[in-house]
């Protein structure tokens, strides 16, 4: 025993090939395995996000369903969208995709999405019973966007929607009913290796 340990755990530092050991980040304290000769970051595009959504949204067909029974035509479908020149009542229904923010890096236990998607319906029927009057579009633009909802939920198992403002303005806009949602999408990297979704 030489200075108080056995010498049995004594290392030749000089027989070790430090090139192939996993390097300790000093902030993190997690260690980064090394492809080749530099560090592989992940990420992930916002726009393949939004074109997986519009893919699925496309091919839905509850959504293809609801809207040729209801309104006796499909969405339209618009990734992006000129705000000084909106759409016309004629393209209702529509759904309109768009991303908005990512926060991503090697110091991130978790990577963050915000994306929203937005949607409209034209509706001009009341019903009007006793003292109740009801505006049609208010449901039927609620009933759209859970749609809508529940086929980008199920979208990814593996990484499904982490938080979901929604909201509808059943007022302003009559009769076009417009919906909201800012979707936050919330993923777990393993670097060295590209995210999947």
């Amino acid at each position: 025993m030489r200075g108080g340990l056995p010498s049995i755990v004594q290392v030749n530092v000089l027989s070790v090939n430090w090139e192939h050991m996993p390097r300790i980040s000093e902030k993190s304290n997690c260690a980064i395995i090394k492809k080749g000769a530099e560090d592989m970051v992940s990420t992930l595009k916002l726009s393949d996000i939004i074109s997986k959504w519009r893919d699925a949204l496309q091919a839905s067909t509850v959504i293809q369903s609801y809207c040729t029974t209801t309104y006796s035509q499909t969405p339209n479908i618009y990734v992006g969208i000129n705000g000084k020149n909106p759409p016309a009542n004629s393209k209702c229904p529509l759904i309109i995709l768009y991303p908005g923010a990512k926060a991503e890096g090697l110091e991130l236990e978790e990577y963050t999405y915000k994306l929203t998607v937005a949607w409209a319906i034209v509706q001009e029927t009341t019903t009007t019973n006793d003292n109740i009057t009801e505006y049609s579009g208010v449901a039927e633009c609620d009933a759209l966007g859970q749609l809508i909802y529940l086929e980008l939920a199920e979208l990814s198992a593996e990484n499904p929607i982490s938080e979901v403002h929604y909201s509808i303005e059943p007022v302003a806009y009559y009769p076009r009913f417009p919906g909201r949602m800012d979707i936050t999408l919330k993923i777990t990297p393993v670097n060295g290796y590209s995210i999947e979704y």
